[in-house]
């Protein structure tokens, strides 16, 4: 029997999941895939010789539908050395700063994608979504590429391709990389009526309703005497905090989501921190902007007409999203206190898919104990 259905079954058996036939057949489908990355690796060949082309898969469904444990079965048993499994946006960030490094050179993408594709044959991608115009814009030449240098794809999202940035400005450029994601990987719909992050939910030990203080009283007493220097200093910008100890912080949410922050800030907190407290954290979206353009997007281009309204705090909420992704995928916790119920946190439009993929992961940290606060 394959490794992969073997041990899927083995945790049927066990009962620590219940059997599902969409995941099933994606699992045979990925089973079928690391046989023939298995095989590919074991011939021999040389660097200079074309890698067979091999075509990945692309899962997708909704939150709750055991995407991320079909991708962990599927890493850890495919017989290969030249893997990797990362988050897409530290993967853009990665591929941004290269495009930076080879500025003003020729083919810079082929460039990139041949050098990725020395040390990668298999790259997966777990919750892999596009909300940023800049990574839209340069996707298809780098899937392009990279597809054309050997590299396999596998990844899960959400939503099925043709949904991908389906909000977003200029989405017309971003069609050719749906395109190739089709063409290069087997689209495979896990849906289901079953959530089984709610199963055995207990209920809210991380996420209640603000009152001014408490929350910094709450840090106080878990975490022991904050310091006497509330700030810290992350690329180069104080952020001020209401609180810190050597393992965890305290802060305002508009100290944190306000203006001037960005993902790469919030990668620096989930190193520094085992648990983040997040006061005042408001509804968001609720109120539709006047002006359809949000704010920190590039110029430069001719806007297409948005259909999708803008809300109040659709900044914050996107920034919002972006540390709740950093946090959850590092396995570190967030204490929220908020205005505002976890499912009626974002009310908006333009970020209401994104928001639900967040509000699925603030649900399942409510099971995560609290780090002991001497934990480094």
């Amino acid at each position: 029997m394959n490794k992969i259905i073997g041990q899927y079954n083995q945790l049927v058996a066990s009962q620590k999941i219940v059997p599902d036939a969409a995941q099933l057949s994606a699992l045979e489908r990925l089973s079928e895939l690391a046989q023939q990355l298995e095989s590919a690796a074991a011939k021999s060949s040389f660097f200079w010789q074309r890698k067979k082309r091999i075509k990945g898969v692309y899962l997708f469904g909704p939150v709750g539908r055991g995407k991320s444990m079909i991708m962990d079965l599927f890493f850890a048993h495919v017989a290969i050395t030249n893997k990797q499994r990362l988050h897409f946006h530290h993967f853009m960030a990665w591929v941004h700063e290269r495009l930076q490094a080879l500025q003003g050179q020729k083919n810079p993408m082929q460039r990139i994608a041949k050098e990725y594709a020395v040390d990668t044959r298999l790259l997966c991608f777990d919750e892999f979504f596009v909300t940023d115009i800049g990574d839209a814009m340069i996707m298809a030449r780098l899937f392009e590429a990279l597809f054309a240098h050997g590299v396999v794809l596998v990844a899960t999202s959400n939503c099925e391709p043709q949904h991908l940035y389906r909000n977003g400005l200029q989405r017309s450029r971003f069609l050719p990389t749906i395109a190739l994601l089709e063409a290069h990987c087997d689209v495979y719909d896990v849906s289901g009526e079953q959530d089984y992050r709610l199963q055995g939910f207990a209920g809210f030990s991380h996420y209640f309703q603000y009152r001014p203080d408490v929350l910094i009283q709450r840090f106080e007493k878990e975490q022991g005497t904050s310091q006497q220097s509330r700030s810290l200093t992350v690329h180069h910008r104080k952020i001020q905090f209401l609180g810190l100890s050597a393992s965890a912080g305290c802060i305002d949410f508009f100290e944190l989501c306000g203006l001037g922050r960005a993902s790469a800030d919030y990668m620096v907190l989930a190193q520094e921190f085992n648990v983040l407290y997040v006061d005042n954290v408001p509804a968001m979206g609720m109120q539709a902007l006047q002006q359809h353009t949000v704010q920190g997007v590039e110029e430069g281009y001719i806007r297409e007409r948005d259909a999708i309204n803008s809300s109040v705090y659709d900044d914050e909420a996107r920034r919002f999203i972006a540390l709740v992704d950093e946090f959850y995928d590092n396995g570190k916790l967030i204490v929220i206190a908020a205005h505002a119920d976890i499912d009626q946190l974002y009310q908006g439009e333009r970020l209401a898919f994104e928001y639900a993929r967040t509000q699925s992961r603030l649900i399942e940290m409510q099971r995560w104990p609290l780090p002991d606060q001497h934990q480094d």
